[in-house]
């Protein structure tokens, strides 16, 4: 059994190397849980490392309970020519069954997002989420996000170069 610690009792802070497998097995879990998809581990590793490697282009935070990691979020930013600074967009956020609903995404995010306003030039938050992701909907809406009223569409015209990169 899990005892109940309050948000107080967790760390955050942002992930390293040494942290790839503990993402892999949260980003797996996240897609079969919201999407019922089952990804590629070893693709999903080496995106995980590649990812890491990225900073500042993707950066991933962890939430810690003692020595266990039990959430993970990633920002990625994009250039906004419009507002002149960087789009965050906000991905792969898990938190471990056992320790939702205890206040571990809220401060993971506020922790994150303290780190980067450090860096300065993020203009605003962005995510997508899987349309019928109810519970993760309104999570996102309980801290404020809301719907902008776009469209994600999507399309792979380098599927050729796309494959390649899965296997460096």
């Amino acid at each position: 059994m899990i005892e109940r610690e309050s948000a107080e009792q967790f760390t955050f802070r942002r992930a390293t190397d040494g942290d790839v497998a503990t993402i892999v097995e949260f980003n797996l879990q996240l897609a079969l849980e919201t999407e019922g998809k089952v990804l590629n581990p070893e693709t999903m590793q080496q995106g995980v490392s590649r990812g890491i490697k990225q900073f500042p282009e993707a950066q991933y935070f962890l939430a810690e309970c003692g020595r266990q990691l039990v959430g993970q979020l990633m920002f990625t930013r994009e250039w906004s020519d419009w507002r002149n600074g960087w789009m965050l967009w906000l991905q792969s956020v898990y938190v471990r069954q056992g320790f939702r609903g205890r206040g571990v995404f809220r401060n993971l995010l506020d922790s994150a997002l303290a780190v980067v306003n450090k860096d300065g030039g993020a203009v605003g938050l962005r995510l997508y989420v899987e349309k019928d992701n109810e519970p993760a909907i309104a999570a996102y809406e309980r801290l404020q996000f809301k719907d902008t009223g776009y469209r994600i569409l999507e399309t792979v015209p380098f599927a050729d170069e796309v494959q390649a990169l899965r296997t460096l």
